[in-house]
């Protein structure tokens, strides 16, 4: 199929939701086709991580976008709400629904089109069997994140601060039961990580849940055990995204 493309520096996950701020001309077009009644699109377009180039930024010229270079690998993204604001700028939430294999992008029009191939979901052996055990190391993960924000933030801010940091962290961090689908658990879990987009881009790209979930328990003891001995820059709690679909 051939959806509407934005290369953003995100990764973008199946079942996980993206709010998207549109305000560049080219997506505001690209919003008013995905969203207008009878659109071919059905309220999809196609997320793939940036890995060089700028990102959609205003006043860039159209054809910048062709230096851009991104992973073959993305996200379809279907709309959940939208909402055109008085000035034209729409605002989105959209959520991951299948990873795609990314094959020719066409620019002659108003906004670029990329072909997008769903990839099949494949668990994979003994995916069930990690479940309990990567839920051990994330509920580990993050009370030390918890526990290492908090005290980074007693040497730095009042007594007062250090509260409100608590009750943010508390909203944020609260215990996350994954859900007992191993596909669906793999995703969540790379949603929850605070790594390097490039990590996560390597999590998306993994062929099966079985093999993604292995991976995340090794990187959910490495962040608990760095964490732990202090050899991690402080985590802002509005740096910590999870939002459960």
């Amino acid at each position: 199929m051939e959806l509407p493309y934005f290369p953003l520096h995100v990764v973008l996950f199946p079942h996980l939701p993206l709010p998207l701020h549109l305000f560049e001309e080219r997506y505001r077009a690209m919003a008013r086709d995905v969203m207008a009644d009878g659109s071919p699109f059905g309220g999809r377009f196609v997320v793939s991580m940036i890995t060089e180039g700028p990102e959609v930024a205003e006043g860039r010229p159209r054809d910048a976008a062709a230096t851009t270079s991104t992973r073959p690998i993305g996200t379809i993204a279907e709309v959940r709400s939208a909402d055109q604001l008085p000035d034209g700028r729409w605002v989105f939430l959209a959520v991951g629904v299948a990873r795609a294999s990314l094959g020719r992008v066409r620019r002659d029009g108003p906004y670029a089109l990329v072909e997008a191939a769903p990839l099949p979901e494949v668990v994979g052996e003994g995916a069930d069997h990690l479940l309990p055990q990567v839920q051990a190391a994330l509920d580990k993960y993050l009370a030390t994140v918890k526990r290492f924000v908090v005290t980074t933030a007693s040497k730095q801010e009042t007594h007062q601060e250090l509260t409100a940091v608590a009750a943010s962290l508390d909203a944020v961090l609260k215990p996350i039961r994954l859900p007992d689908d191993a596909l669906a658990a793999s995703y969540a879990v790379g949603g929850v990580l605070q790594v390097e987009l490039l990590r996560k881009q390597h999590l998306l790209e993994m062929p099966d849940a079985a093999s993604r979930l292995r991976a995340e328990l090794e990187l959910l003891r490495r962040e608990s055990r760095l964490l732990a001995d202090g050899a991690m820059p402080p985590i802002a709690p509005g740096e910590l995204r999870y939002h459960p679909n």
